[in-house]
């Protein structure tokens, strides 16, 4: 691939595939606990030597996907009231369906019971939780299962996510957003902290913040692979993608799995690359992968219920690959159904969301980004 052939394509792109496929991923790494009660099977934890799990990769690149496009999202908004709406848009109605059908389906299949004894209490508890963007409280769900208590086990990084968007706001309206430096700074930064956590196994807790902001240990895991699309998206014109960096990259990642600790460091930036060089190639044509709809936040958000409820209905022993076979067509057609009557209503058509949110070099804000070092 030529350099001019890394200035990055809005419309010609496999983003779309790559996010329906990191989706799936998820589906197939959950299976081997959901399935067992361990995840000690699973294929990236035996390739990795035990440092990573498919679905943490999965989840991983989808911040890598979110940093890239939603800092692109921020910068060719007309305000940051314009920002967030549509990032709340895009959040809130695909989550809080999903936590009606959690509460109301799920849960009593689940023969899970309420903390909390009036009914006041459980609705209050709700409310709250949507609005944090987190799982509502319960106990005892699934007791028979291999991985029994959890209904839905993938709702814990939404909150984090979101919180995310606003720290691009943040870093949009104080000015850093614009200084591409600074932010490959941090980012090196959030690097080394990353590994500072890995060395030491540090997880401060807080009963006040924790709740609110979330555990730091994960912040320390997620918050390189986010920063390391925001910077990707900020130097997308000075990075070229060639094939034999892609091959280097994949070469790292290799080296990475057999030394300790290796994978903190090296997956964010030989991980984001591959990504992108993948998701940019112009050799690879999957650019129509979403005409009929975005899948992929529906396919993350009923997934891990619909495993769970295989297991319970289908019973146990079970192998983590037919649990997949099972679960993945069903999850799809509960992301059909999420897209077409939830989420499109709130954000329009995939190819209006596209063109809402094209990477643009007209924009006043993209070009001072541009400018900037």
């Amino acid at each position: 691939m030529n350099a001019k052939q890394g200035i990055f394509d809005a419309r010609q792109n496999n983003l779309d595939f790559l996010r329906l496929s990191l989706a799936i991923l998820v589906i197939l790494s959950h299976s081997f606990p959901l399935a067992t009660g361990s995840e000690a099977n699973e294929p990236f934890i035996l390739a990795t030597h035990g440092q990573t799990t498919g679905g943490t990769i999965a989840v991983d690149l989808f911040f890598v996907l979110s940093g890239f496009l939603i800092t692109n999202s921020f910068l060719s908004s007309s305000s940051v009231w314009s920002y967030l709406g549509k990032r709340i848009r895009r959040i809130y109605p695909g989550f809080v369906a999903t936590m009606l059908v959690g509460a109301l389906v799920v849960a009593p299949l689940a023969s899970a019971s309420s903390p909390f004894h009036t009914a006041a209490a459980q609705l209050g508890n709700f409310v709250l939780s949507c609005l944090r963007l987190r799982e509502f409280d319960y106990l005892h769900a699934f007791a028979s299962n291999p991985a029994p208590g959890a209904i839905n086990g993938s709702l814990w990084s939404i909150s984090y996510e979101f919180w995310c968007y606003i720290g691009v706001a943040v870093l949009g309206l104080i000015g850093i957003l614009a200084r591409r430096r600074v932010v490959l700074g941090i980012f090196c930064l959030s690097l080394v902290v990353s590994l500072l956590f890995a060395i030491t196994g540090w997880a401060p807790g807080g009963s006040f913040l924790n709740p609110i902001f979330g555990f730091p240990p994960l912040w320390a895991r997620l918050l390189p692979m986010y920063l390391a699309g925001v910077v990707f998206f900020l130097h997308r014109d000075r990075i070229p993608l060639y094939g034999y960096l892609a091959l280097g990259a994949l070469g790292a990642l290799v080296v990475a799995a057999y030394i300790p600790l290796a994978w903190t460091v090296c997956f964010p930036v030989a991980g984001t690359y591959l990504l992108f060089w993948f998701g940019y190639h112009p050799g690879i044509r999957l650019t129509n992968f979403a005409k009929y709809g975005d899948f992929s936040y529906g396919t993350y958000l009923y997934a891990f219920p619909i495993q769970q409820l295989t297991m319970k209905f289908f019973g146990h022993p079970i192998s983590p690959y037919l649990l997949s076979v099972i679960a993945v067509p069903l999850t799809l057609m509960a992301a059909i159904l999420s897209w077409h009557l939830i989420e499109k209503r709130f954000v329009g058509s995939s190819a209006k969301v596209r063109r809402s949110e094209d990477i643009s070099q007209s924009s006043p804000k993209l070009a001072s980004v541009a400018a900037g070092r």
